[in-house]
């Protein structure tokens, strides 16, 4: 069997649905069924069942799968050192990063990236930080961005801290907002925690969205328009902290900063492939040389 066949079943795999992979493979889904069919019967025995939600492994395609992939990072490495031999640095990169990170940060980090190694090919997905770190665990990936603690995950490298902020179209006193609306936004369950047990630390009294949105953007324009107060991290306040908003990074009573912090993920055989390594170099460096938060007198 061929790289295609490999990269045909990693890909129903993870998309766990015959139409969605289809259509990432761009193939038909008569096609693509017959392409499994083919693979199944070769090795005699069968490796999906089909299901009302999709698709599950048999045991034998448990290990057909583990098979698969580790084929194909071999064939990936075999590339990447046969360019470094030549000198030049090639490959690719498949990278899963937060939604906020993707948003804010990642943008600017591959367009610099690509410019300097134009020959690494780079996929991306997104996602809350819980799915990025299914989507590395699980191998779909070789290089992960998640927002939240992990101090004590191994190959874990924390690139920076923001704070959480209170943001409001003017200054105001904790008790005050009470009785103003608060916005909220669909996250990560872990920001919902922190944000509680801040309003519990500080008599905010037990206050209940008032609004709930699906998304960081808009809470910040709700906000920016005075329609009540909310608690963003400090990478998500995009253009509000140029333009007016009343924008306080929060602390608890014992004046320890309410941080997120962003890290980057990567595996012991990932960093034995040229562009993984030089990857994880670049943007370590880049974080060791620019400030993330630029709020006047706040350190952490």
């Amino acid at each position: 069997m061929e790289a295609k066949e490999w990269q045909t079943f990693v890909t129903v795999v993870e998309e766990g649905n015959i139409t969605k992979a289809a259509e990432k493979l761009f193939l038909s889904q008569p096609a693509l069924s017959y392409r499994l069919k083919q693979v199944e019967d070769i090795l005699g025995r069968p490796l999906l069942i089909r299901t009302n939600d999709g698709i599950a492994l048999t045991a034998e395609g448990e290990l057909y799968y583990d098979y698969c992939r580790r084929m194909i990072r071999s064939r990936e490495e075999l590339r990447q050192n046969i360019g470094k031999v030549t000198g030049k640095i090639q490959g690719t990169l498949k990278i899963a990063a937060s939604i906020n990170f993707a948003d804010y940060e990642l943008p600017h980090l591959l367009n610099n990236f690509t410019k300097q190694y134009p020959n690494i090919r780079i996929e991306v997905k997104t996602g809350y930080s819980s799915h990025v770190n299914k989507m590395f665990n699980s191998g779909e990936v070789m290089i992960a961005f998640a927002r939240g603690e992990y101090n004590h995950v191994e190959n874990g490298i924390r690139l920076f801290d923001e704070p959480y902020c209170l943001a409001y179209k003017h200054p105001v006193e904790y008790e005050e907002l009470r009785e103003i609306p608060m916005i909220n936004y669909r996250t990560d369950g872990s920001i919902s925690t922190v944000v509680e047990n801040w309003k519990k630390e500080h008599s905010v009294g037990d206050v209940r969205p008032a609004m709930e949105l699906d998304s960081m953007v808009t809470c910040r324009h709700f906000v920016r328009e005075g329609l009540g107060w909310a608690i963003l991290p400090y990478m998500g306040l995009g253009s509000c902290r140029e333009h007016g908003i009343y924008v306080e990074p929060l602390r608890m009573k014992d004046d320890r900063p309410l941080v997120r912090s962003t890290y980057l993920f990567h595996d012991a055989v990932s960093t034995k492939l040229i562009a993984v390594k030089t990857f994880i170099d670049y943007v370590t460096d880049y974080y060791a040389n620019h400030q993330i938060v630029t709020l006047p007198g706040y350190t952490v």
